[in-house]
């Protein structure tokens, strides 16, 4: 017979040979998780739709990362420099990525007020980067490279960084469940067998089916796209040790009394897998079908547990190959040291518990009573969608975040961006009170800290574009033009005075110059009669010439003569000297007169030129006197010219105190206007001039696409953008959106909202819609497989209402202690689906091997014996397969990832209270309330 069997030895051979193969060419799974394994929203939904409405009109996509710049006694201003200078170094690439815009303090003052602290220790710089999550851990030390600067403290954050440290978490957090799992397996194997070569079968064997199970998921990831996240990898390790560990369990249990029974080591293997091989192959049925159905949901995260049915295949293979050759090769051994002769151990617990349930149903009842309606009222579905809850603070990525809610707010870090679609472009005159319609709608929302936008680019409202703002400054001007005004009338008032006064000064001047006329006329009277003396006295003078002339010829004549008579001897001496001097004299005397003569001439030609111009004068001031009559006429007509001016000027004078009235009750109606209180109504314009020179040019290319089609408004929250609270508002985002473009010309226009909160909302809903698809896929499955291996319809109905009601009593427990004593929000979002899934493919194997034990004594005892008898044989398998189980969930715990560890207490809670309470009261309670009718519509088993 042993030969029969001999090949069976070669199987661990060939596996060992195709596992080194897979081992050595599979691709690195922790690199697909990276490349592949990102959460990321599908098609349709709200954050998705944003992304591609800014992909179609050229608008910013990528990842925002943000560099936060700390130092705790501020940042001085060489510091400034510093970080000005090393970001304006950063080109197009970094790494394998793009930079597509860089957002720094330093691009105008409304940047410096929004990303600088308000006490100088902090500054913030976004990287928009065009790259996938799956690029950060390459590019990320690129960026730390680019940014660092000297003295000063640097972090980067943003979802992607985020993301990057959780997986890095994980992948620390695998290695310690690994380890944990291992230890943790080996000994409880070694409680349950007593035995130093029992518990390496199931060591090996699960070992061996990891082993080949992750390189063969790997190439399904490379080549076929199938689903992966961070979370494959430890679930196929908590599941295969797990439910390999508990199927093990049950074939060497029943290979050990297939011994007892005096089997040699080849019948008790075929025994064995006879009885029980079914069971063990509609158990792991069940589990493949419930992680199958996985491949149902929609969600990337969540089909990826898809894997761990391929590793149910891969371990339902080994447990063909692995145990048969350790029962065929070690035999009773497998067992050693075990003391005396082999024996077989009953439980006592499953024992005791199946006879009061069985025995005492109705205070069975009241127990579970006691026991599930608290836990069950209790469960209040709350989740969480918090990432950084998942790792600790000590990632630089958290550190950030919180220094971020410290120094500006919570929700600055991550807010919600919403767009908004237009046929025309935003950058006109017509649309830009839409724009702040949207905001003003938004900014009103509870939970809504600012919101920024063309129209509030610092989150605060621009008075500028009020019509309140306006009309004051309008309401200004006229206060001015009044004062004016009041000034020209008060002028014109006053010269109209002057005009007046001058009227009568006029009047007295025309007096006046009739005065100087009459004067003048006497003067003209009298040039005329100095003309005539002058004329007579250079008459005078001219005959004085005249008389002078004929004295002076006398004077010469005598003069001469007394010189003739000193020419001759005859006269003395002395007598001749004084006749010549007298001559002499006599000459001089003549020179003289001819002097005076020459002057009396002179004179008598002045006296004339005098005569001449006195009667020139004389006519002269005749023309003078005709002037100032024409004078005296022109002031008269004067005085008439300024009695008319000055009525003019005194009706101007009356039309702008008219104009002042008028000016006055415009002005009492702008101050009306400009101090009313903001309301909803409140008017909103934007000058024509300020979209001509070029002012708003920095609004548009900061809140619009390039293409200006697409209004972008950054919703910053006053709320934790993870939380439960920011997904509401959200909600109230989308429904005020609605409500402000109705009857609007962009009622039927396309918006989006994205931004994380946006996310992590599609990701609730994706989540949502997911677990009750893949719930229902998942149930039927299991119920189809429980019919066909009950033959019944009644028995698959209570085993799965008893899966479900431990599932609500377990996440309720759970969320006592996360909840309620750990003080989180709530369970992370995955944990109900994961927990469910896990409970119901995982819970459902011990009814199985429960029921499989009852159906296979129910051929020779009474049902309420069969099932008695059941549990006390299979009380240990369970129990020890439960402890197994949930203790290599339990070994998540370690990880630090808290998605895990709530997914391991849920899992742990549930199986443990499945196998110690519901299992071995509620289902012989079934049992013996429906007696006969449990295999309906089938026959009974006799």
């Amino acid at each position: 017979m042993m030969r029969n069997y001999r090949w069976i030895y070669l199987l661990p051979i060939l596996w060992i040979v195709i596992g080194v193969i897979l081992h050595l060419h599979a691709p690195n799974m922790e690199q697909l998780v990276r490349e592949k394994g990102q959460i990321s929203v599908p098609e349709g939904f709200p954050s998705k739709i944003k992304a591609e409405m800014l992909e179609e009109h050229g608008g910013v996509t990528g990842e925002a990362v943000l560099v936060v710049y700390h130092h705790e006694n501020g940042l001085n201003e060489e510091q400034y420099q510093q970080i000005k200078e090393k970001i304006s170094q950063i080109g197009t690439d970094l790494g394998t990525a793009k930079v597509q815009q860089v957002i720094t303090p330093f691009d105008s003052d409304e940047q410096k007020d929004l990303l600088v602290s308000e006490d100088g220790t902090t500054m913030l710089v976004v990287l928009m980067m065009k790259m996938g999550v799956t690029e950060v851990t390459y590019v990320r030390p690129e960026i730390e490279k680019a940014t660092q600067v000297e003295g000063v403290s640097s972090y980067l954050t943003g979802s992607a960084v985020i993301a990057e440290d959780v997986i890095i978490s994980s992948e620390e957090g695998l290695a310690k469940t690994e380890i944990i799992t291992v230890i943790f397996v080996l000994g409880i194997l070694l409680f349950v067998f007593r035995s130093l070569a029992a518990p390496l079968v199931p060591l090996i064997t699960v070992g061996a089916s990891y082993l080949v199970s992750v390189p063969i998921v790997a190439y399904l990831i490379e080549y076929m796209n199938f689903p992966v996240s961070n979370f494959t990898q430890i679930f196929i390790v908590a599941v295969l040790f797990g439910i390999g560990t508990d199927y093990c369990i049950l074939l060497l249990t029943r290979f050990k009394e297939e011994l007892i029974l005096g089997k040699n080591r080849v019948d008790a293997m075929v025994t064995t897998y006879k009885a029980v091989g079914a069971t063990v192959f509609y158990s792991a049925l069940t589990g493949f079908i419930g992680f199958f159905a996985i491949g149902f949901a929609d969600f990337d995260l969540y089909r990826s547990a898809v894997s761990v049915a391929v590793g149910i295949v891969v371990l339902i293979i080994g447990l063909w190959v692995w145990v048969p050759t350790a029962m065929l090769l070690l035999g009773e051994k497998l067992f050693w040291p075990a003391r005396g002769k082999l024996t077989s151990s009953k439980s006592w617990i499953w024992n005791k518990l199946g006879r009061f349930s069985v025995y005492k149903p109705g205070w069975t009842i009241v127990v579970l009573a006691l026991l599930l309606i608290p836990a069950l009222l209790f469960h209040r579905g709350a989740t969480s969608m918090d990432t950084l809850n998942e790792i600790g603070n000590e990632y630089d990525s958290v550190m950030a975040f919180e220094i971020i809610s410290e120094k500006f707010s919570e929700g600055q870090a991550f807010p919600v961006s919403v767009v908004l679609e237009n046929d025309e472009e935003w950058s006109n005159q017509e649309w830009m009170p839409y724009i702040e319609l949207v905001t003003q709608e938004l900014v009103k929302i509870d939970g809504v800290k600012e919101v920024r936008s063309a129209t509030r680019p610092k989150g605060e409202r621009m008075e500028e574009f009020t019509l309140p703002y306006l009309l004051g400054e309008v309401n200004d001007g006229l206060y001015e033009i009044s004062d004016g005004l009041e000034e020209i009338r008060e002028a014109l008032l006053e010269i109209a005075t002057e005009l007046t006064d001058g009227q009568s000064d006029m009047r007295t001047a025309q007096q006046d110059v009739g005065k100087l006329v009459d004067g003048t006329r006497e003067l003209q009277e009298g040039a005329e009669q100095i003309q005539e003396e002058m004329e007579k006295v250079s008459s005078g003078t001219q005959q004085s010439v005249a008389g002078l002339a004929q004295l002076n010829g006398s004077i010469s004549g005598i003069a001469n003569q007394m010189l003739q008579l000193t020419e001759g001897s005859t006269l003395p001496p002395e007598l001749a000297f004084a006749i010549t001097s007298l001559a002499d004299g006599l000459a001089q005397v003549g020179g003289g007169i001819t002097e005076i003569q020459g002057g009396l001439t002179e004179i008598g030609a002045g006296q004339q030129q005098i005569a001449t111009a006195t009667g020139e004068i004389a006519s002269g001031i005749g023309d003078l006197r005709t002037g100032q009559d024409e004078i005296g006429g022109a002031f008269g007509e004067i005085e008439e010219a300024f009695a008319e001016l000055a009525e003019g000027l005194e009706e101007i004078a009356d039309g702008i105190e008219e104009i002042e009235e008028g000016l006055a009750e415009v002005q009492d109606l702008f101050e009306e206007i400009a101090n009313q209180k903001a309301n909803p109504l409140s008017g909103f314009f934007v000058p024509q001039t300020l979209f001509d020179n070029g002012d708003l040019d920095q609004l548009w290319e900061t809140y619009t696409t390039p293409n200006h089609l697409v209004a972008k408004f950054d919703v910053i929250l006053d709320v934790y953008p993870y939380s439960n609270e920011a997904i509401e508002v959200v909600n109230v985002i989308e429904e005020r959106m609605q409500i402000a473009l109705k009857g609007t010309p962009l009622e039927e226009n396309r918006f989006s909202i994205g931004g994380l909160t946006s996310v992590n909302r599609d990701l609730k809903t994706i989540s949502d819609e997911d677990f009750n698809r893949t719930a229902i896929v998942m149930l039927s499955g299991i119920f189809i497989v429980l019919v066909i291996l009950l033959r019944s319809l009644i028995m698959p109905l209570y085993i799965m209402a008893s899966l479900i009601i431990t599932y609500i009593a377990a996440i309720s427990f759970t969320e006592i202690i996360y909840i309620d004593l750990l003080g989180h929000a709530g369970l992370s979002w995955a944990v109900p689906f994961f927990g469910f899934v896990m409970l119901m493919a995982l819970g459902v194997d011990y009814s199985i091997f429960l029921m499989g034990r009852f159906t296979e004594n129910m051929r020779d005892m009474p049902l309420k014996e069969a099932l008695v008898s059941a549990m006390g044989q299979i009380g240990t398998v369970i129990l020890s397969a439960a402890i197994i189980l949930a203790g290599t969930f339990g070994a998540m715990m370690p990880s630090g990832v808290m998605s895990l560890m709530q997914i391991a207490t849920l899992v742990l809670v549930g199986l443990l209270l499945y196998a110690f309470f519901m299992l071995p009261l509620f289902i012989p309670v079934m049992v013996q309330l429906f007696g006969d009718k449990n295999w309906w519509p089938f026959k009974a088993l006799k």
